[in-house]
């Protein structure tokens, strides 16, 4: 019989070949990390956003150091579950492979029972650069957070940017030049975005029944099972409502009434949904903080192909499928972003401040060929911009673009697919 010394080297030589072989595509969220970071640093994001390749990039990037690489789904870890295995892992390398190690990388680590604990020993040590990655679940619950308070960085993995969806396209664009000459190219493939979303398996493969698997897996294991939900039917179904309706504000009271249930009970379920990174939410912005809290809250999907393969009904309002792709390239560049209502009551999609200082305000609108929706819109964005004291407003359309002129106040007109992908060549320089 296989001693577990034996079991141990085969899956510490397994995830290793894993982590150097195969072909991987670069992703901006490696750019911005820290790898030299003495805190653990975890990945945060839902289910197939590719977190575990993110893991493989930083292995690449610091082979020369040592590093172990371990995915703690590999079934040995059905039956090896003990608190003590991550220590006995360590031994294992250190007597059969290298004495240098300096990075570990650990996927999905949350299966392990006090897991915390021993990162948070290892990170003391202070010999280890430590990366891991896991259910979002479980990464993000009060009481981890608590452990690894001031010990820790994370960054957020959403699935694909237009960008990267490009990169995987075989599509590179580098700088304005490229926006310029392949733009009969990038308007197609911002089609295709739209629809199919930035999962990167889905994109690489096509496959877009897989994202119906996706979904089941984040309800099922992410928020079922950890939470041991009862009602299961209703949570299904304020996911998918929710979904549905993303890009729209909604009321925790409509929902109770729609699903004849408690309030305490559709509130705990959107908090499982956002905690499990299905939706997003945005606040109303308000310099009065118990407003804010009090206003209600705009819910977005954390991937448009995701949203449209759910409900079948997403794309129906193509307006609200671009306002969803700008909401998560914000969120991206990890900017403090709000809704905002003028004092007449006229909404503006995005409100962006940084240091407490309004920086612009963005609405998104498929098109202004309507002369009632330009209007409408131009008329909130300079309403806002007089009670925020800005000059400069966004709008964001499919493929128009201008500018409007009102007095003081200038009013930029630019196609969503080159805002985005301005936006990653600024983020990248």
């Amino acid at each position: 019989m296989i001693s577990r010394t034996e079991q141990i080297i085969k899956v510490i030589d397994f995830w290793k070949k894993n982590a150097e072989q195969g072909l991987l595509h670069p992703r901006s969220t490696l750019d911005n990390m820290d790898l030299k970071s003495k805190e653990i640093v975890d990945l945060l994001g839902p289910r197939r956003s590719g977190k575990s390749s993110l893991l493989k990039l930083i292995a690449r990037k610091v082979r020369p150091n040592g590093f172990l690489f371990i995915n703690f789904e590999d079934p040995f870890f059905v039956e090896n579950q003990d608190p003590g295995i991550i220590e006995e892992i360590l031994a294992v390398f250190y007597e059969y492979y290298s004495p240098d190690l300096s990075y570990l990388l650990f996927d999905e680590i949350q299966g392990i029972p006090q897991w915390e604990r021993y990162l948070r020993k290892l990170r003391d040590t202070e010999k280890y650069r430590i990366f891991v990655t896991g259910s979002s679940a479980s990464l993000l619950s009060r009481e981890i957070a608590a452990l690894l308070t001031g010990r820790h960085l994370s960054y957020p993995v959403f699935p694909l940017s237009f960008k990267e969806f490009l990169q995987f396209k075989e599509v590179e664009i580098k700088n304005k030049k490229d926006l310029v000459l392949k733009e009969s190219m990038i308007k197609k493939r911002f089609a295709d975005y739209l629809q199919i979303g930035g999962f990167p398996e889905v994109v690489l493969t096509g496959k877009q029944e897989l994202l119906k698997n996706y979904f089941f897996d984040i309800i099922q294991r992410d928020i079922m099972m950890r939470h041991s939900v009862r009602e299961t039917k209703i949570l299904e179904k304020v996911a998918v409502y929710t979904l549905t309706h993303s890009a729209k504000i909604i009321s925790i009271e409509a929902l109770k009434k729609t699903f004849d249930s408690s309030f305490a009970l559709i509130t705990a379920y959107l908090e499982y949904l956002k905690e499990a990174f299905l939706i997003c939410e945005l606040p109303q912005f308000s310099y009065s903080l118990k407003k804010q809290e009090k206003a209600l809250k705009k819910i977005y999907a954390i991937d448009t192909g995701l949203a449209e393969w759910v409900s079948f009904k997403f794309s129906e309002d193509k307006g609200r499928m671009l306002e969803n792709v700008v909401f998560l390239q914000i969120k991206r560049m990890q900017k403090e972003i709000y809704y905002y209502k003028t004092r007449n009551h006229l909404e503006i999609d995005f409100m962006i401040r940084e240091k407490n200082k309004i920086q612009n305000l963005i609405q998104v609108s498929w098109t202004l060929e309507d002369i009632k929706v330009k209007d409408r819109e131009v008329k909130s964005l300079v309403e806002g911009m007089k009670e925020l004291k800005i000059e400069e407003g966004l709008i964001l359309t499919y493929e128009e673009e201008g500018e409007i002129q009102l007095g003081k106040y200038k009013i930029t007109i630019k196609p969503v697919y080159r805002w985005l992908l301005e936006a990653d060549l600024a983020g990248s320089r």
